[in-house]
């Protein structure tokens, strides 16, 4: 879903990626103070315990797989060949060669994997299934189908064992130690990061709380259509709908709606407040920092970015970091 990220790419910096994109005027804004704003310094903390447990997690999803002669059974994973067929007929999408799945994951529709419970390398099954009713294709939604099944192999997992060769194996490190010490040096410049986006954020709604601004609805309305269009052109670029890829995100269309007009109207104060310390302090967008933001967002070149997501979202997100900075570079620890 990388393409539906960059859609959101217009907007606060981590957490607050929503700053306004509309090209309208920004709401009139009485500024509150902005600078020395005090704030709580989060604590910025690795512990052993935390270390180990991202190293077991590396041990814990690379096991030793060996093919066995034997049944599987739940938790092995089976090579397998097959075709789903609807009405005899062979449906989009519900074929593959030698692909690899673990009994029990869960990555078929229910049936499926239980199926395969007690297959053997080189059996030929028929496995009688109906797609759940709020399946996402509707051609398959409710249906009843079969899919053919060949069984190529059977393999079983077992942990592996945290040494020396398995860290050669899985990692740039070349003993436990060295990757022990590695990680936790990237957890810790991963939690000061953390903390500095935290301390931008926190600084920064306090100066939104401390500013007044009469929201101009034409403006939020702006905003609202031009993020939802956004978003259904994302959607359409995954080849799906709207309404499917929300799904995706646990919500229906009508409640990513209402969340979206909620978000544009603090969007829309955000980007007033923004704009007005921008313009205070003589904020310019330079050539040089869309460059740079196209880098940080992995686009080909400035051009690729300004197509995905316009001219105004760009400058407005540029502007809202380098105002946030500024409010975080002369913000007082409290």
């Amino acid at each position: 879903m990388k393409k539906v990220i960059k859609v959101c790419m217009c907007g606060l910096m981590a957490t607050l990626l929503i700053a306004g994109c509309s090209k309208k005027a920004a709401s009139p804004v009485k500024l509150g103070n902005y600078k020395g704003v005090t704030y709580t310094a989060v604590p910025v903390e690795v512990t052993d315990e935390q270390v180990e447990q991202q190293i077991q997690g590396l041990v814990d999803s690379n096991p030793v797989v060996t093919e066995v002669e034997r049944a599987a059974k739940d938790g092995d994973t089976v090579n397998i060949d097959y075709v789903g067929l609807k009405d005899g007929v062979a449906f989009e999408g519900g074929t593959a060669d030698a692909f690899d799945l673990v009994l029990g994951s869960g990555s078929f529709i229910d049936g499926f994997e239980a199926g395969l419970i007690g297959a053997t390398k080189g059996q030929e099954l028929s496995l009688n299934l109906t797609f759940p009713a709020e399946y996402q294709s509707e051609d398959l939604a409710g249906k009843a189908v079969v899919f053919d099944v060949t069984v190529n192999s059977v393999k079983e997992s077992t942990p592996s064992e945290l040494n020396d060769a398995f860290i050669q194996k899985y990692t740039e490190a070349k003993t436990v130690a060295e990757y022990r010490e590695t990680m936790k040096a990237d957890m810790l410049a991963q939690a000061t990061a953390n903390a500095a986006d935290q301390k931008k954020s926190d600084v920064f709604m306090k100066v939104i709380e401390d500013s007044e601004v009469t929201i101009d609805q034409t403006v939020v309305d702006a905003y609202y259509n031009e993020q939802l269009a956004n978003y259904e052109k994302s959607a359409e670029q995954n080849g799906l709908d709207l309404e499917t890829m929300v799904s995706y995100y646990g919500m229906d269309l009508p409640a990513f709606k209402e969340q979206l007009k909620t978000m544009a109207e603090e969007a829309t104060k955000q980007n007033a407040v923004a704009k007005a310390i921008a313009d205070a302090e003589g904020f310019k967008v330079e050539e040089a920092d869309k460059t740079a933001l196209a880098e940080q967002f992995q686009y080909a070149d400035v051009a690729a970015m300004v197509e995905q997501v316009g001219q105004t979202a760009v400058e407005n997100y540029i502007l809202t970091e380098k105002v946030v900075n500024f409010i975080a570079d002369n913000a007082v620890e409290a």
